[in-house]
Parts: C-alpha cells; structure tokens; sequence
C-alpha cells in the first residue's frame, strides 16, 4: 500500500494549473505513442473545463505526482486523466485518488463509475481491475473502434 518514506496530499486542482497541464501533456504524449492521435479520447484541458471535471492532485512534498478527473453525466461518472509518474507508481497513491474520486460520484448521487482504456495498457487494465471494475460494452459517445477497453465500476 501507500509507502510511508514520504507524505502525500491530494487536493482539488485547477485544469489550468502549470504542473496540472505538464502531466495531461505528458499522459497525451505517451497514449499517442501507444495507439496513434485517431485512436485515443483526449479531453483537453478547455474540455475539462468546459464539462466541470472534479480534479485531483496528488503531491509530494510541493510537487505535483499524479492527477485523475472525473466528468459527471446525468445517470454515472467517467473517470479520466489518471496519470502518475513513474517513481511514484505502486505505491498506493493512484488507488487514493480513485477512492476520492469515487466518492465524490457518491456525493453527487450517483452510483456508476465509467472509464475508457487501452489494450496495450496492461498494468492499467489490472489495476482498475483490482479496485473492482469490470468490461463493458462502450458507453456514452464512445465508438468501438479495436484499441479502447470500457470498464465500470458501481459505487
């Protein structure tokens, strides 16, 4: 679980934060690597905005590690923007961010939690696994297409 060598905060943050903006920078970079700009769902920052996405950061000491969103719809919430750096991977803080997302879905009344994947994001797709969501069919605007895995999760 969360490694106690240092302490981690996780706070609302603005799309508009520099360090917020540098990590859904470096999260685009590495899904358009993966599967090519026409496959991947990229909200953009003016996107998150726009949608009124609850943002997470998480910090370490004053550095910003990890971030995750969630965009609220009529009947569920879809997770987004999850991204951790690399050091500070396994370590417990991804799954705190998610707990606190979830429980803002809760807090909003709903009780479904969405997301949208990649195949080839192996250590991903276990992860979310392990925290207890599970395949679906595509859900909300999203087109099948060959490289997208939709999981849900109920809250």
């Amino acid at each position: 679980m969360l490694n106690t060598e240092f302490k981690v905060k996780i706070i609302e943050v603005s799309p508009d934060n520099k360090e917020v903006k540098e990590l859904i920078n470096k999260l685009d970079k590495f899904q358009i690597s993966l599967y090519g700009i026409e496959y991947c769902n990229l909200d953009s920052i003016e996107e998150l905005k726009e949608n009124k996405a609850y943002i997470l950061g998480a910090y370490v000491d004053e550095t910003l590690v990890g971030i995750g969103a969630v965009k609220l719809f009529e009947t569920y919430g879809e997770l987004k923007r999850m991204f951790l750096e690399e050091a500070y991977r396994g370590k417990g803080i991804a799954e705190k961010i998610i707990w606190k997302l979830e429980n803002h879905i809760e807090k909003m009344g709903l009780k479904k939690i969405y997301l949208e994947t990649g195949y080839l994001q192996k250590s991903a797709l276990n992860f979310y696994k392990k925290l207890g969501y599970y395949e679906v069919e595509q859900f909300g605007s999203y087109k099948p297409n060959q490289v997208s895995i939709y999981l849900l999760k109920e809250v």
